[in-house]
């Protein structure tokens, strides 16, 4: 009986190790999907892999139901404005609970909420400034995040990880400047 449980356990395995391959490999015939897109690296997850790649704010949950159900949409980022990278660190001088974020024009007419910076974990969201150019009808929004952990290290965390998102053209932190 324990030699028979044993290799029930083991198919069992076997299958659900199967069921997990078909499932990161997208189920569908997407020729234009890079597979390789999924493989975990840079200490990224496959779910923050695919957010870097591809437009997607929902969450991480989300993402692996329409994974699962074949039902994920794969929206090409080229469409984005080129991102700008804050080039700070520990030692530059910042508020300790505050992020800003430039929104991508592709974005516009989306009004973003907590919920769609599930990735970090914050007290509060708010549109502080809408840019927009004279001769164009789409502009980019500023949103002024404050964050739950406030601490040097938590800005720069939340920084990094929001980098990551189609969503975010810019993201740094409410710098500290002296009158010289």
């Amino acid at each position: 009986m324990k030699k028979r449980m044993k290799t029930i356990i083991c198919l069992l395995c076997i299958m659900c190790i199967g069921v997990c391959a078909v499932a990161m490999t997208g189920c569908n015939d997407d020729k234009d999907f890079d597979h390789e897109i999924l493989q975990p690296r840079d200490g990224l997850s496959a779910y923050e892999i695919f957010c870097k790649h591809y437009i997607y704010i929902k969450s991480e949950k989300e993402w692996i139901d329409e994974l699962v159900s074949g039902t994920l949409e794969r929206i090409d980022n080229s469409v984005l404005e080129e991102k700008i990278y804050w080039h700070g660190n520990i030692n530059t001088d910042f508020h300790e609970d505050k992020v800003f974020v430039i929104i991508d024009k592709y974005f516009y007419n989306k009004q973003f909420t907590i919920e769609d910076f599930h990735m970090v974990e914050l007290e509060s969201v708010e549109l502080r400034y809408v840019y927009m150019k004279a001769d164009e009808e789409v502009g980019n929004q500023l949103y002024e995040l404050t964050l739950k952990n406030k601490s040097k290290q938590s800005v720069i965390d939340a920084i990094r990880k929001l980098e990551i998102f189609a969503f975010a053209q810019m993201v740094y932190p409410n710098e500290i400047y002296e009158l010289a």
